[in-house]
């Protein structure tokens, strides 16, 4: 059963990042994969959700932001350190005083490059020398602090700000090399500090009195949580067919994580994957939906009776054909056990890979029950 496109919201927009980069914190950390705070609102208020709120794919923590402004209790987790990170960072609760009294250190951090880095040479290739060994320099400072989420803070701060002075741009799945004159670092992270500390000033004391989420840096194909612990699931797998979403934070994650090679598809969609039965369809996508199948497995058991599972996804498009992800998901929670409530649809994609047609796939809310 498919609803059309409700007219409460844009949900083709809010299905996007886009409507985040204006929002105090939720703008802290630009990532393009993710989807709204208002779709968060919007699914919330809809559906009248109460109690405790699951992300097993949080991403950046806007499911986790938005639950905390609104006063739930939630909990997320993802595979990639850098999205943990920034998923706590944007959801914690600070000493304002604290912060302000490290950010007069970090100002005072002398900055003065040797001309020479150690660094891979993919690394090199991606940033001035000068300006990866301020880099470096001000990561080092930051690492001595002991208090973990001022430490945090500001390597979220410095981590956002490195995007703006590498010398290639963010491009589909890939980084596309670019020349630009040298950007000095300093003055964008000092500015960088000041908007996130600004944004905790500003705060409305009613924003913002949930508690803080807890995030896990963990594998949603494993079970979370003990069974029956939480009332609503809102969440966003990595879609089907789409290139690795992390090639595109190669440098954050190989500077600040040393983990540049984090792979999605290593954990939706096993690449060395073999089919148990003969079909046309990719191996990429049976992989993926036997994982998908794992993890809804695992919701399920997690959801409290009645409880609500929001999942947001695209379809996918194939040279030959392609694949509508909300109709086979949907098959796959009834089958587990799951009652489909509706396919909400919030906008069509093209497809330019099928040959001699470029086609539409469609992006949706899947609506389940338990």
């Amino acid at each position: 059963m498919q609803a059309q496109n409700p007219e409460e919201i844009n949900l083709g927009l809010a299905v996007t990042f886009i409507p985040n980069k204006t929002i105090p914190i939720h703008n802290w950390f630009y990532y393009k994969e993710g989807y709204s705070k208002e779709l968060v609102e919007w699914l919330i208020k809809k559906w009248k959700i109460s109690g405790k709120i699951l992300d097993p794919f949080c991403g950046v923590g806007t499911t986790l932001l938005a639950a905390k402004e609104l006063g739930f209790e939630s909990i997320g987790c993802d595979v990639s350190p850098l999205a943990v990170l920034a998923a706590h960072v944007k959801t914690r609760d600070y000493n304002l005083e604290e912060l302000k009294q490290e950010f007069s250190k970090i100002r005072g951090i002398k900055l003065m490059p040797e001309g020479r880095v150690q660094a891979e040479k993919w690394m090199k290739r991606l940033f001035y020398t000068k300006t990866l060994e301020n880099i470096l320099i001000y990561k080092g400072e930051i690492e001595k602090i002991k208090d973990e989420k001022i430490k945090d803070f500001f390597m979220l701060a410095l981590i956002a700000c490195t995007d703006m002075v590498m010398l290639a741009t963010k491009q589909g799945g890939s980084l596309r090399l670019t020349k630009k004159p040298p950007i000095p670092i300093k003055p964008i992270f000092i500015r960088k500090i000041k908007h996130m500390v600004r944004d905790l000033e500003r705060k409305p004391v009613n924003v913002g009195q949930g508690k803080e989420p807890e995030v896990l840096q963990a594998d949603a194909r494993e079970m979370l949580l003990e069974k029956e612990s939480v009332d609503c699931i809102i969440t966003s797998p990595p879609y089907l067919n789409k290139i690795e979403y992390t090639t595109v934070y190669k440098a954050e994650l190989g500077i600040f994580f040393k983990h540049q090679e984090t792979r999605l598809r290593a954990f939706i969609g096993e690449e060395k994957f073999q089919a148990e039965n003969e079909t046309d369809e990719p191996l990429i996508a049976q992989a993926y939906f036997k994982d998908i199948e794992k993890v809804l497995q695992n919701c399920y058991e997690m959801l409290k009776p009645k409880g609500l599972a929001f999942f947001e996804l695209a379809g996918a498009c194939f040279p030959t054909h392609t694949i509508e992800c909300d109709e086979r998901i949907a098959e796959i929670a009834e089958r587990i056990g799951f009652k489909l409530k509706e396919i909400v649809v919030c906008r069509e994609i093209a497809c330019y890979r099928i040959a001699g047609n470029s086609g539409k796939v469609r992006e949706s809310i899947v609506v389940l029950e338990k």
